[in-house]
């Protein structure tokens, strides 16, 4: 029984914690954080029975549909397969890890913050959840309202000039999928007499050459903003800056995954022909962003802003990869979102550490810190290596899948992409050996107390992941598989079938 529902409890559970959270005493700053941590980690743990029970195969598992307008077609259709699976393992992991990042941060209105957080959980759960574009839509809105807060409140320095340029870029995006997703609905009742949300539905609606090209760009517009694709990642930088970095970990780990989970959810699926015509271009502003947002990263000095430029650089890559539509490149750029999620989450949740001790996170301003913290300068060494992509660690294994799949049709763009690994290693080996080594150099006001024992548990999952992923990713590939191949299959027979039919027209 408790399996039937275990998706509703996922999505409901920290949204219904988020607003009994107000019913602790403001003052008790410690059984709020206990209690948000417990309420994250009880939904990670809901979320690893539904990973473990997940059976390898190309279904959607642990469906529920239940009808709450059957003439609109907007059904509670909710359900989970392989391609959603590793961003909801992913999702419910690094709530806990961002709660324990934000442990020693002075906050007020901490009920508020940690509710903001819940709920910011619950919303992107219910965007890979959702097999409905209704509530996908109500959902991928709705994650505005608790990033609003989390920045505008406890952000820094310009916080509010962020908070407004983040609404209005994500607003603008969203406003123009609306757009598509009525039009393809209406179309759908057009053709086949009935109105539906259902994407299994919307999958079959056939659109006008005309129109297609236009819809595909406007839904397009949307994930773009969100992923970042470039040239639309402005936002990013100083969203990812000014956030505190427990928030920076959440938009960078899981928000902007979420974007590239709408490429392969819905863009390929829906415009498989638009986007075969247009996927050498995307595939080439992909490389684009990954090289350019790798050499910005090199000239950064705030270390929050070159891992911010370093995510976009990644995140580039496994867009490339998910453009190149093969089952390789594909299921590298699955689980390079995992990784990704990994190693930039780890920095991030460093840097929240760093700047507990440190005044300033320029770095030319702090060098031989790993006299005063050997531990944490060990750890960032590791995850250092992980964002690189050295052999034996996470990060190798999906960058060659997404290498080897592009490689096979598109050797040239394959080749400028990785090169990203190249100008990668430039600019983490350069913060890691300015900050890490050299003479003693850091404010007179620095803290460089003992490591906590909170910092320890935070990081250790994640290095353990980090090493599990590089040495036997086969369990996380495996779930993958089956998916990826017939998705893949799907989109290849159907653009085949429109060319064979366009070749007899």
């Amino acid at each position: 029984m408790f399996i039937n529902i275990a998706l509703s409890i996922l999505l409901l559970f920290p949204l219904i914690a988020s607003i009994f959270i107000f019913l602790l005493p403001s003052k008790s700053k410690e059984a709020i954080k206990t209690f948000a941590l417990n309420i994250s980690v009880l939904n990670f743990i809901i979320s690893l029975i539904i990973y473990f029970k997940f059976l390898p195969n190309h279904k959607f598992q642990f469906t529920t549909n239940i009808p709450i307008s059957i003439d609109l077609g907007i059904y509670y259709n909710i359900g989970v397969d392989g391609i959603s699976l590793l961003l909801i393992l992913v999702t419910t992991f690094f709530v806990p890890i961002s709660i324990l990042t934000s442990w020693n941060l002075k906050l007020d209105k901490l009920r508020t913050f940690y509710s903001s957080i819940l709920m910011l959980e619950s919303f992107m759960i219910g965007t890979l959840i959702s097999l409905n574009m209704f509530f996908f839509y109500i959902f991928w809105e709705l994650m505005l309202i608790p990033v609003f807060l989390l920045v505008g409140i406890w952000g820094e320095n310009d916080r509010i000039k962020t908070t407004l340029k983040f609404f209005i870029y994500t607003m603008v995006g969203s406003l123009s999928m609306l757009f598509s997703i009525l039009y393809i609905y209406q179309l759908h009742y057009i053709q086949e007499g009935f109105y539906s949300f259902n994407i299994d539905s919307l999958y079959n609606v056939t659109i006008d050459p005309k129109y297609s090209t236009l819809l595909f760009f406007t839904f397009l517009l949307a994930f773009a903003i969100k992923a970042p694709l470039f040239p639309f990642h402005t936002w990013l930088p100083d969203t990812y800056t000014n956030a505190p970095s427990s928030v920076t970990l959440l938009l960078s780990a899981i928000m902007a995954k979420l974007g590239v989970y709408g490429f392969i959810r819905f863009i390929m699926p829906i415009f498989s022909e638009t986007f075969e015509y247009f996927s050498l271009l995307l595939m080439l502003i992909a490389v684009i962003g990954t090289i350019y947002a790798g050499i910005i990263a090199i000239t950064q000095k705030d270390i929050k802003r070159i891992i911010a430029y370093s995510s976009i650089s990644h995140l580039s890559y496994i867009i490339l990869g998910v453009f190149a539509i093969n089952v390789q490149s594909l299921q590298g750029s699955i689980l390079h979102m995992l990784n990704h999620a990994l190693s930039t989450g780890a920095l991030f949740v460093l840097i929240g550490f760093l700047e507990l001790r440190l005044i300033s996170r320029n770095v030319n301003e702090n060098s031989g810190l790993i006299k005063k913290i050997p531990i944490l300068g060990a750890i960032f060494m590791v995850i250092m290596f992980s964002s690189i992509g050295l052999p034996g660690l996470n990060g190798f294994v999906s960058e060659f899948l997404i290498f080897l799949g592009v490689f096979k049709n598109h050797p040239t763009l394959s080749t400028l992409g990785a090169t990203t690994i190249i100008i990668g290693a430039i600019y983490m080996l350069n913060t890691f050996s300015k900050t890490m080594f050299g003479n003693e150099k850091f404010s007179n006001k620095s803290d460089f107390s003992k490591i906590k024992n909170i910092e320890i548990a935070t990081l250790t999952p994640i290095i353990l992941l980090i090493f599990l992923l590089g040495i036997y990713p086969k369990p996380f590939l495996s779930k993958i598989e089956p998916s990826v191949i017939k998705y893949v299959d799907d989109i290849i027979s159907k653009t085949e079938n429109t060319n064979n039919i366009s070749f007899k027209n």
